[in-house]
């Protein structure tokens, strides 16, 4: 499905019925950068893990990624942008409140969300994220160029199929012009962090939950690019939805 959202922008996206009539909130899944929804949740097992526990998933391609529209200009890929895009979304569905889980600029997009639109939200579930610049040391203008954490990212989603480098190039710039910050904390909102535990991106996120009034779960061996696929976070991650 798709749907013109915002501007010019048209965004791909799946809404997957739970297996069973349920009440629970549905449950809005934000990929990472450079994957789209089918990569970086289907095909890790996520929606099954989530209709097996009888909850509604939305997913999102965001823009620049997977199906839907990819615009080369940085002013497409500011974080307000991504959020109004779910708002539209969220608006289109009927959706009145929704619990979030995001991966790497997902989490990021996640908690831009649950700060912004704090009615929308009940729970945050985020991965792969942390409080510090995932774009310190990296050249924004030839991303992938050098050994920074998110150079290595840039070189390793760039190679994937389908995937247009000079929209991902423009959505890195666009969300480094808007550094994160967390200040101010996200508060009120039940909060969960996942990082791998070798996770560079993901560094300060076990002190970040605890400033949030939060719970981080740490994953055994596993790194950026491989924690999401983690049957442990998958697990931590339905608890904490079902609480």
């Amino acid at each position: 499905m798709s749907a013109k959202l915002t501007g010019d922008v048209t965004m791909r996206y799946v809404d997957l019925p739970p297996r069973a009539p349920a009440d629970a909130v549905p449950v809005l899944l934000l990929h990472g950068f450079g994957t789209d929804f089918d990569m970086n949740w289907r095909a890790t097992g996520w929606t099954r893990a989530l209709e097996s526990a009888g909850l509604r998933v939305i997913g999102p391609d965001l823009r620049g990624h997977g199906s839907s529209d990819k615009p080369v200009e940085e002013a497409f890929y500011l974080p307000e942008h991504f959020v109004a895009d779910l708002v539209s979304l969220l608006d289109e569905l009927g959706v009145e409140r929704v619990d979030v889980v995001g991966y790497s600029m997902g989490s990021r997009l996640g908690w831009e969300l649950a700060l912004t639109m704090r009615e929308r939200v009940r729970r945050v579930a985020l991965g792969g994220f942390g409080p510090v610049n995932a774009f310190a040391g990296t050249d924004l203008s030839e991303p992938g160029s050098g050994d920074s954490p998110f150079d290595r990212v840039y070189r390793a989603v760039a190679a994937l199929p389908g995937n247009d480098t000079a929209a991902l190039a423009a959505c890195a710039r666009g969300q480094a012009s808007r550094p994160f910050s967390s200040d101010p904390l996200l508060n009120g909102v039940p909060l969960l962090l996942v990082s791998g535990e070798r996770d560079a991106v993901a560094e300060g996120a076990a002190g970040l939950a605890g400033r949030c009034g939060g719970v981080h779960v740490e994953v055994p061996g596993r790194d950026h690019g491989n924690a999401v696929s983690s049957r442990a976070f998958r697990q931590a991650v339905v608890d904490f939805l079902l609480a």
